[in-house]
C-alpha cells in the first residue's frame, strides 16, 4: 500500500516542447502561498530546450522532480506522473497554463472533509481573461446532489476538466484510475467518471484558481474534425459516463437527461 505525505500536494505537469512558457507555469506553482507541494515536471520527448528548462527549474528547488520520457503522449506522462506522486492530494497543471497565487490554499481547504474539490477558472483568449464556472457559491454536495448536477451539463469544462480540482491520491490508487492513451481529447471527462465512483461529498470552490490559456488550433481541436474517430471516442466517454449512473442505480430513471450526452460536446464552463 502506498503511503502517502500528508497535507502534501503532488502537482503533475507534462511538458512537450514548452521552452516559451514553462517557466511561467512552474512558478505559478512554486510561489504558491501554501508550499506543502511536490511538483512532477514529465517531460515527453520534447525536441526543444524543455528537459534543460526541468533539469534548471529541479536545481532551483528541492520540491520539483523531472520524469524523463521517450515521447509517448499527455496521458502517458499524466500517468508516469501519478505513478511517481508522493502526496495525499493530485492537482494537475499543463505547461502553458498557470495557477492564481493561493489556489492550493483555497483547494487544499476546500477538500478537507470531501473526496474532491471543484473549482472556477479563468479562461484567456489572447489579452481577455474571463471567469468561468458553473455552480455557485462555496458550499458541499451531497453524492446524489454531486451526481444530479452532473448529469445536466458532463461535458463542460467545469465537470469534465482535470485542472480546476483537487483529487485524493488513495481514491485514484486504490480505484486504478488511469489517463486512457487512446483518447486524443475527452480524457479528462473519463479520469473524472472513473474517479467520480468513490465520491460520496464534493466541495465547490467559486474562487477561480486556475488559467485556462487556450491556443486557437490546438490539438484538441484538430482531432475532432476526424469524424470516425471522434465518434469512437465519444462512444467510450459515454460508457463511462452511463457506467457511472449505472452503478449507482440512478440510470434508469434518468435515462432520457444521461443519454442526451452522445449528442452533445459542451466545450465551455
Amino acid at each position: 500500500m502506498t503511503q502517502f505525505i500528508r497535507g502534501l500536494i503532488s502537482v503533475i505537469m507534462p511538458v512537450y516542447n514548452a521552452e516559451k512558457t514553462l517557466a511561467h507555469s512552474a512558478e505559478s506553482v512554486l510561489q504558491q502561498s501554501y508550499g506543502e507541494i511536490e511538483l512532477i515536471l514529465i517531460n515527453d520527448g520534447s525536441r526543444d530546450s524543455s528537459l534543460s528548462l526541468c533539469r534548471a527549474i529541479a536545481a532551483g528547488d528541492g520540491r520539483v522532480r523531472v520524469i524523463d520520457q521517450t515521447n509517448a503522449g499527455p496521458a502517458a506522462a499524466r500517468n508516469k506522473g501519478l505513478d511517481a506522486a508522493r502526496g495525499e492530494f493530485i492537482m494537475f497543471a499543463d505547461s502553458d497554463d498557470f495557477f492564481t497565487p493561493d489556489a492550493f490554499r483555497t483547494m487544499i481547504a476546500a477538500v478537507a472533509e470531501s473526496d474532491l474539490a471543484i473549482a472556477h477558472y479563468y479562461f484567456d483568449l489572447g489579452n481577455v481573461s474571463s471567469p468561468r464556472g458553473l455552480l455557485k457559491g462555496d458550499r458541499r454536495l451531497t453524492e446524489d446532489e454531486f451526481l444530479k448536477e452532473l448529469m445536466q451539463r458532463p461535458g463542460s469544462f467545469y465537470f469534465s476538466a482535470r485542472w480546476n480540482k483537487i483529487y485524493r491520491a488513495e481514491l485514484i490508487q486504490s480505484q486504478n484510475i488511469r489517463f486512457d492513451p487512446f483518447l486524443d481529447w475527452g480524457e479528462d471527462f473519463a479520469f473524472n467518471m472513473h474517479y467520480n465512483h468513490g465520491v460520496k461529498a464534493v466541495a465547490l470552490v467559486e474562487a477561480p484558481v486556475y488559467h485556462y490559456v487556450k491556443t486557437p488550433g490546438s490539438t484538441s481541436m484538430r482531432t475532432l474534425l476526424n469524424v470516425v474517430h471522434s465518434c469512437r471516442i465519444k462512444a467510450r466517454l459515454y460508457r463511462c459516463f452511463r457506467g457511472l449512473y449505472e452503478e449507482k442505480g440512478l440510470y434508469q430513471q434518468n435515462k432520457r437527461v444521461i443519454d442526451r450526452y452522445i449528442y452533445n460536446v459542451t466545450l465551455a464552463d
